[in-house]
């Protein structure tokens, strides 16, 4: 059937069947279509039904006639999610009412017509989102109002129809009409048509510019002569009101372009089009707005239609389209012209051509070089938009004269993004080329001076580190052929970034023919310095700006028609940066621009991830007969074989070489694939890795350490004051050997400790506040190097060390360098545990710059309080290692707490020059003494047990955990028993950990470790047998069910989040389960948001206000979500940004206040921007009573935020991830057992704002650094708010955070920040003297950083923040299959009342899901296993099926040993009793079996 006859055909039906009357009186109508509720997919066609509206609102459907039916509805069943489709509604009214519909993203106009027939009213319902209950019923509506007197209105429209409400109002409102007219403005086109809004209610928008133009100027708003309302404002009318245009002149026109720019005229009145119907005229404009150098100005289509048709008004996103319309677009020789249209193109012509490939999307590049082509509907069809991509394309300034012309170029040489392509340049067209050269300088970010010096501390410099063979930046400029350069001044602003350097900028010009000239040289400032603090700010050639005129000869000399390069040098050292910004090259120009061939010079490679090519100077072309310069670079694992041009002939053998242009060409650089091959070292404990160099440096793939084959690499090892290198496994003693990479080799280097040590700090790696002993002896793992003064207050130092500044006056070292204070009141202090040795000594080198206290006393005690003095380290003079060594006396053997201090004689000499920072540095501390452990001769004391004695809750799957009073050891061989089942021991420090699974649920247990098991490291063991008897909890009967939505089977994770707010009963759990993936959300196009670029972006927020789901993935480490972002980013205030970053513009996921109990496992939330470039959100909470097990967090920055001060959540297992405030926001958040992983150095784990009782609560949890020098470099939070709190209880530190502890945010203090027992990975105490006491912005407030034992047993209980909330009954897992068998393809196992179903998994994948005890498979060869899950949907560990007939035959033959017996509890039996028996066969051959018997 024809469409548009069809679209007739159902109107007019439509029509007859609307003009129905409702017979009853009014009532208010709320009406509900979805989830099938009034009407069902039975009534398929167009139906008319009568609706009868209860006195408490109950909607009923009756007959169309029936005398009970409040109003008659007609139209057709579409889905349960859109209900209705084809909707026309009747009813009577007795005056004003307020009609509503329920939104859809497929929405259309609807009309209000009263019994004459009259339209009193239009809305639309598209406003890209869909009406649903689960959202509330007066979300997502639009509403309209008839304001007349009573009659009969029909309402009929909206493409679907979930929704509908007519309520009847008591008051008569007022309306207002927007009127939008042209006054005395001359322009192209129509203005908007006038609108009309109710007073106190209704807003009305500006709409965009679609429809009026001038030339050379652009709409940018209306006006009421009083105030200019922008496109996209709303306005709230009062009254009448008449709007006129205010158009803005252009700064810029197309021909303006330097970039490629798209013009899209848009006529889908979903994109904001007006309703036009334009037939058989002419001179009509269609408005586009585009970017041009960054000014948005308006560009027309001309459109005939004097034998064809423009028509929108009965589509939301087609316009009509009939043959023979003809719209004139702006065009030039390359320009692409593309159109989409509901049916296939074919016979429309563009540029009097079809002889594109024909599709609903069509495309075609213009040949001519018109600046306007015409297109030619040919095909009457629907079109949605007409594109054209104007390249960008070079003015030809031929013959241009010039004559002493002022000439300058400009770079403003403050963005990462652009530095070396921004620029501008006057007059136009007199330069050829103009570049940037960096060479191999770092680019490290942009930087400000913040000096406090005026407006200086405006300028944003580019910052760049000379850390390769380039030392100097070079901007060039060449002018154009025929003319002549003639320079006359230079000038650029200049900034040095943390470091001394004086005379450091060397600015020079140079000549293409080498002749060159040194214009000046200069001290650059600086930043965060002002001259009171620079050093060199006397400087006589110190300043933030160079300005230089240039002499007469100087200018004779430097003229040229060849080019001319203006060079810096950055003036730092190769660790360190230096910044330029607002380059210029004044000059003046003379001559007539000759006519040049122009061609086209791209780089390219043959394999993308072999290598790069790049071209200097970069330009879009080049004048005939240029030189430019290509450079190939080879990845890692290829190497450069030849430059080829577009024909493939091979133009250059050298990776870097120099090309005459003299055609369009591509130059393409060729690599070649290597081998590579692994070097795998073990430098030998307990000496550290960065104690044998590499030269070179591996390239490091999947961790491993590669090499390019035939590299030979050079290993050379170092001693230090406690270790000597003792050679390699291969044999070899020399200190540096070569290693040829012909295969992967692996290597040992061995090292002997020369003194038993007890810690040491030799600053190679980066550290400082709280530095972690870089060598330790057991126990002191935790030894913190801290600076401090005498009330206890620690500060960080200038980290001079190797790694960080490659040291200080020739050794890596710690600079006190503080200035807060008087000189020689900040001190070194170290805390070791001694307990070990005996004959204890100290080392350590010193040295000031600067100013300092020539004596530093070298002091020790056993308290921190009381100090003995144990000799003086007495430095000569400035610049000066001085060593020192001192012996402790007797009373400091075997002490658990030794303290050792450097501390300034304030009686000494002050020498130096004036400063008011303190000079002084220490290097190479080394305690050392002889190893001797004290025999107490007691036997360590078991102090808890978890679960306890008589414990009635017990989990099924588990530890017994027994903790003692000092650090333990197990016997060889020891096993304990569970009612008979062995456990194996896990030691960690003072407890041992027996780890079982798979109790019976209501059993009671005896658990029993045999006398001598456990000892203290002296070997005094424990003589007695320890049991602990508990029983398993009770816990009812799970029924069984599969899971409600699979993805990806049965569609994406967004649309699993959709299903679970469709659900009519969301009283009953939801459970999602997400297959082993990574998953991706797609951003949501019709809701983009605006990033901090101005750019626009898909929204790639995911919201979810549904109650009782679960969202389970197949494992944690290979399931993943992450939303799509985009891979832009832009220079903000520290650095490179990502534009969407933002705790409310950038997150996966964010749950609302009505995703209550939210349940996740196994399953990783990502975010999918880069880290360091802001907030990057995962996991947005505003529910409560979340529960995340095993679930991964991963991203940069506020990672996870719990959002609502009144809620609980609950963690267990997992990991969260981050590096700044990566754990933020409110409420009570208990973490159990969670990796907190801090990705770099420098961050905060949580940023805490206000919660019901205790905040957050860290309880055996393990915090872990992703790289090696985040130990001691990270705080373990910060304040948002005064109401802040957080507790760390019982957590293992694997990687320490700096001495303070905590630090400040903006807040002026907390509530608390404190912890209780913090161990090292080894169980080592971690030194919790040096928490900060204080905190505060402004003023400090006290804090009391350590808990007492009591208040970390009150804390520590979930039960105490909970109440009567216990998350563990979720997350008990169920016990894993129990005999799983294969036989004859049928997989069988026991059944399980604990269990929701079961997953089948495929060599290790899931495959499919069963809540029966037996599944049958198709292929013999593969391995299969079953993995329960609990009520809540997260499945436990799996158990392999095994052939039945391999265990037979395992068997077969064999003797038994032992046959043991027990029964339903446990407990072993002298034989088979009746009920239920547990028999465990052991056989002659190892096998072991268990079997079920059931004696009746």
């Amino acid at each position: 059937m024809n469409t548009k006859k069809l679209f007739k055909f159902v109107l007019v039906w439509v029509a007859l069947l609307g003009v129905l009357p409702a017979t009853a009186a009014f009532k208010d109508v709320k009406i509900d279509f979805t989830n099938d509720q009034i009407m069902t997919s039975a009534d398929a066609d167009i139906t008319t039904i009568g609706i009868a509206i209860a006195d408490d609102g109950t909607v009923s459907r009756v007959a169309a006639d029936d005398a009970t039916a409040n109003l008659t509805v007609t139209g057709k069943y579409h889905s349960a999610q859109h209900g209705l489709a084809n909707f026309s509604a009747t009813i009577a009214v007795d005056g004003p009412v307020k009609i509503g519909m329920g939104s859809c993203a497929w929405g259309g106009d609807v009309t209000i017509k009263n019994a004459a027939g009259e339209t009193c009213g239009t809305f639309n319902t598209n406003n890209g989102a869909c009406w649903s209950t689960a959202n509330g019923a007066d979300v997502n509506v639009i509403y309209s109002y008839y304001n007349g007197e009573a009659t009969t209105l029909t309402i009929s429209g909206g493409a679907y129809t979930p929704y509908f409400s007519v309520e009847k109002m008591d008051e008569v409102l007022t309306e207002a009409t927007v009127t939008y007219s042209l006054g005395d403005v001359v322009a192209e086109g129509v203005a908007p048509a006038a609108v009309k809004a109710i007073v106190g209610k209704d807003k009305v928008t500006v709409p965009a510019n679609f429809t009026l133009y001038v030339a050379g100027k652009t709409l940018t708003g209306w006006t009421d002569g009083t105030t200019t309302y922008t496109a996209g404002q709303e306005i709230a009318p009062m009254a009448d009101m008449t709007l006129t245009p205010v158009f803005t002149d252009n700064e810029v026109a197309l021909d303006d372009r330097t970039e490629a720019v798209t013009l899209k005229w848009d006529f889908q009145r979903q994109s904001g089009a007006p309703t036009v119907g334009w037939q058989g005229t002419s001179g009509h404009v269609w408005v586009a707005q585009v970017t041009v150098e960054g000014k948005v100005i308006d560009v027309k289509c001309d459109i005939d239609v004097t034998g064809g048709k423009l028509a929108n008004g009965n589509w939301n996103d087609w316009a009509q389209m009939n043959g023979g319309t003809k719209i004139a677009v702006p065009s030039c020789k390359g320009a692409v012209v593309s159109m989409e249209a509901y049916s296939a193109i074919t016979t429309t012509t563009i540029d009097g051509q079809s002889d594109y490939t024909s599709g609903t999307t069509i495309s075609y590049t213009i040949a001519n070089t018109a600046e306007t082509v015409d297109v030619v509907i040919g095909d009457g069809s629907y079109y949605r938009y007409i594109q054209v991509v104007l390249p960008f394309v070079e003015k030809d300034y031929s013959g241009a004269v010039f004559e002493n012309a002022e000439a300058c170029v400009t770079w403003p040489f403050n963005s990462t993004a652009d530095y070396a392509t921004a620029y501008t340049s006057t007059p136009e067209g007199a330069f050829g080329l103009i570049s940037v050269n960096t060479g191999d300088l770092e680019v490290t970010g942009t930087g400000k001076r913040t000096a406090g010096d005026g407006g200086i501390d405006d300028v944003v410099f580019l910052k760049l580190k000379p850390s390769g063979s380039t030392k100097a930046v070079e901007w060039g400029v060449k002018p154009a052929k025929g003319l002549t350069f003639t320079p006359t001044k230079v000038s650029g602003y200049i900034q040095r970034f943390g470091t001394d350097a004086e005379n450091g900028v060397t600015v020079t010009a140079t000549l293409a023919d080498g002749t060159s000239e040194t214009l000046g040289n200069f001290t650059a400032p600086r930043a965060n310095h002002d001259a009171n603090k620079d050093k060199f700010a006397g400087n006589s050639n110190s300043t933030h700006q160079f300005v230089i005129e240039l002499t007469a000869d100087q200018q004779t000399k430097l003229t040229s028609v060849d080019g001319f390069t203006l060079s810096a040098t950055v003036g730092v050292g190769a660790s360190k940066e230096g910044g330029f910004s607002d380059i210029r090259i004044y000059g003046t120009i003379n001559g007539t621009i000759a006519a040049v061939e122009k061609f086209a010079v791209a780089p390219a490679v043959n394999v993308e991830e072999a290598g790069s090519a790049t071209i200097y100077p970069v330009s879009t072309s080049y004048d005939n007969g240029t030189e430019v310069t290509l450079t190939a670079t080879d990845n890692f694992g290829y190497n450069f074989v030849n430059w080829t041009n577009a024909a493939g002939e091979e133009v250059s053998t050298d990776a870097k070489f120099v090309w005459t242009v003299s055609a369009d060409e591509t130059l393409t650089a060729n690599f070649v694939k290597v081998n590579t091959y692994a070097l795998d070292l073990t430098v030998e404990e307990p000496a550290n890795d960065y104690m044998v160099q590499w030269n070179p440096a591996p390239t490091v793939v999947d961790g491993k350490k590669m090499y390019e084959e035939g590299t030979k690499v050079v290993l050379t090892t170092s001693n230090n004051y406690i270790l000597n290198f003792a050679g390699w496994s291969n044999d070899e003693t020399a200190s540096e050997i070569v290693v040829d990479m012909t295969q992967d080799v692996a290597l040992t280097a061995k090292y002997e400790a020369n003194v038993d040590f007890i810690a040491g700090w030799d600053f190679i790696l980066r550290g400082s506040d709280g530095r972690v002993a870089d060598f330790a002896a057991a126990e002191n793992d935790a030894a913190q190097l801290v600076l401090r003064d005498a009330e206890g207050n620690t500060s960080g130092w200038l980290d001079k060390s190797q790694e960080a500044a490659g040291g200080y006056e020739g050794k890596p070292a710690a600079v006190n360098w503080r200035n807060n204070a008087a000189i020689g009141t900040y001190y070194y202090q170290i805390k070791v545990n001694a307990e070990a040795f005996t004959n204890i000594k100290v080392y350590a080198e010193m040295l000031y710059n600067y100013n300092a206290y020539q004596k530093q006393d070298v002091e020790y005690s056993l308290d921190n309080e009381s100090w003995t003095l144990l000799g003086s380290i007495q430095m000569p003079g400035v610049k000066t290692w001085t060593p020192g060594e001192f012996t402790l006396p007797a009373e400091a053997d075997n002490q658990k707490d030794l303290y050792i201090r450097w501390k300034a004689d304030t009686s000494s000499k002050l020498d130096g020059t004036t400063s008011d920072n303190d000079g002084t540095c220490i290097t190479n501390i080394y305690v050392t003494g002889t190893m001797k452990l004290v025999d107490d001769g007691k036997a360590p004391v078991l102090v808890s047990t978890t679960p306890k004695e008589g414990a009635t809750n017990a989990s099924a799957n588990g530890k017994v955990i027994l903790s003692f009073d000092e650090k333990v050891k197990v016997a060889e061989g020891t096993v304990a028993t569970l009612n008979g089942v062995e456990l194996s021991p896990t030691v960690s420090g003072k407890s041992v950990m027996f780890e079982y699974k798979s109790l019976e649920y209501s059993t009671e247990y005896t658990f029993t470790l045999p006398a001598n098991s456990i000892s203290d490291l002296t070997d005094n063991a424990i003589t007695e047998t320890i049991t602990v008897k508990f029983s398993t909890k009770t816990k009812p009967a799970v029924t069984k069910a599969l899971y409600d939505f699979i993805v990806p089977d049965d569609g994406n994770f967004k649309e699993a989040l959709e299903a679970a707010a469709a659900r009519a009963d969301k009283s009953k759990r939801y459970r999602i389960f997400v297959k082993r993936g990574a998953h991706i959300v797609p951003g949501n196009e019709n809701a983009p948001v605006t990033g901090a670029d101005g750019k626009s972006y898909a929204d790639p927020k995911t919201y979810f206000n549904t109650p009782n789901v679960s969202i389970i993935g197949e494992d944690m480490a290979e399931t993943s979500i992450a939303n799509y972002m985009t891979t832009e980013s832009f220079d903000g205030d520290y650095g490179p940004a990502h534009p969407l970053e933002g705790i409310r513009t950038s997150g996966l996921l964010y749950l609302q206040s009505g995703a209550t109990n939210t349940y996740f496992e196994d399953i990783t939330l990502k975010s999918n921007t880069p880290d360091s470039r802001g907030r990057n959100v995962v996991l947005v909470d505003g529910g409560n009573k979340t529960i995340c097990k095993d679930v991964c967090l991963w991203a940069y920055q506020d990672t996870y935020v719990s959002d609502r001060g009144q809620s609980l959540y609950y963690f267990e297992g997992g990991v969260i991830r981050g590096r700044t405030d990566f754990i933020c926001g409110s409420g009570d958040v208990f973490f159990n057992g969670v990796d907190i992983v801090m990705c770099e150095k420098g961050g905060y784990i949580v940023a805490p704002r206000d919660n019901v009782k205790y905040g957050y609560v860290f309880k055996d949890c393990t915090i872990k650094g992703e790289k090696d020098d985040v130990n001691g470099n990270y705080f373990l939070g910060r304040p948002w708010t005064e109401a802040a709190e957080t507790y760390y209880i019982d957590c293992v530190m694997e990687a320490i955070p700096s001495a303070a502890g905590w630090t400040n945010m903006s807040a002026g203090g907390c509530t608390r920040f404190a912890e209780y027992n913090s161990v090292t990975a080894s169980g080592t105490p971690v030194d919790l003297s040096g928490r900060v006491k204080e905190l505060g912005k402004e003023t400090l407030n006290p804090n009391s950083p350590v808990l007492s034992a009591v208040e970390a047993a009150e804390i520590g209980n979930m039960s105490n923040m909970f109440g009567d909330w216990d998350p563990t009954e979720a997350t008990e897992q169920a016990s894993a299959p129990a005999n799983v068998k294969i036989e004859n393809s049928v997989i069988t196992w026991d059944n399980s009342d604990y269990v929701l179903l079961w997953a089948i998994c495929k060599d290790g994948k899931v495959i499919d899901f069963t809540t029966e005890p037996t599944y049958t498979v198709d292929d013999a060869t593969a391995t299969y296993s079953v993995r329960a899950a609990n009520e809540m949907g997260g499945l436990g560990e799996a158990t392999v099926a095994v052939d039945a007939a391999s265990i037979e035959e395992l068997i077969a033959g064999q003797s038994v040993l032992t046959s043991e017996v027990f029964n339903a509890n446990g407990v072993q039996q002298n034989k088979l009793q009746q009920g239920l028996n547990i028999v465990r066969t052991t056989y002659a051959n190892g096998v072991v079996t268990i079997e079920k018997k059931m004696v009746k």
